[in-house]
């Protein structure tokens, strides 16, 4: 499946996106969840269709890729993982007073898994006989990690500046699930990237992506549990999918786009 035929899926369910806008300012709509569990298990649904999207990113570039092109990928995913941490440094350290302590230690947690991915795909990049020397990151990328702290500091009081952080990058940890999922299924069945001298590369390459999978999934739990503290009224729930929506929009154009430069050899 090319990159085009990924935009046309994405335009078919762009609907949710737009629904997604304007049930944030539905208060009607919002108070009907009893619980936030109800609230969570509502949203995970909603935007199932736009997760299934993200697997099948990771599933059809993997399965028509080839040892260039897999370098071009990784080159942004070593820039991804740093970006991820940089992040999460920023709003500890810079937004302390805005951060429940109750959370400090899952986003601690978060920090060092990034940065042992950034080693593992650096490794991996390695070798395949890649390197970081020269690359600029993707513009829809660079505009996707801004987007957490520009949504965040959009509402600077308690708990609205958490909710609304871990409603945006623990949301693009959701899509990474699904897109590593994608990617991490299918690896197997792509024959030209299991020829020597890159076999090694690529059995660690499975590895580590199942590996990295797991770690993300615990990402998006931050957001879940965050949730569960406080998306007990209307107005938190309408700040979740206020920036909920927008980080889900920035995540689709940006691993399209990345599969486009892939195919292209352009990272």
């Amino acid at each position: 499946m090319s990159a085009e035929k990924l935009k046309q899926m994405y335009q078919e369910r762009r609907y949710i996106l737009d629904e997604m806008e304007k049930l944030k300012n539905d208060r009607q709509f919002l108070a009907q969840f009893k619980t936030p569990v109800e609230f969570i298990d509502w949203f995970k649904a909603f935007v199932d269709p736009l997760l299934n999207i993200q697997y099948q990113i990771g599933a059809q570039w993997i399965l028509n890729a080839d040892v260039p092109g897999v370098v071009a990928w990784l080159r942004q995913g070593v820039w991804n993982e740093w970006a991820a941490n940089t992040v999460i440094t920023r709003s500890i350290t810079e937004y302390r007073d805005l951060i429940d302590t109750e959370f400090m230690n899952v986003l601690a947690q978060q920090i060092s898994d990034e940065c042992r991915h950034y080693y593992i795909r650096s490794k991996v990049l390695k070798m395949y006989g890649g390197s970081m020397e020269g690359f600029q990151p993707i513009k829809e990328w660079v505009e996707l990690f801004d987007f957490p702290l520009r949504c965040a500091s959009k509402r600077l009081e308690w708990p609205y500046f958490q909710v609304k952080l871990t409603s945006t990058l623990q949301v693009v940890e959701l899509t990474s699930v699904y897109h590593h999922r994608g990617v991490h299924d299918n690896f197997p069945n792509n024959p030209k990237l299991w020829v020597e001298p890159y076999r090694e590369a690529s059995q660690l390459f499975m590895e580590t992506f199942r590996e990295i999978e797991d770690d993300e999934l615990f990402h998006w739990s931050i957001a879940e549990r965050v949730w569960m503290k406080y998306a007990n009224t209307p107005e938190v729930r309408a700040e979740i999918l206020d920036c909920a929506g927008g980080a889900l929009r920035a995540a689709m154009e940006a691993r399209i786009r990345r599969v486009e430069l892939s195919e292209k050899k352009a990272i």
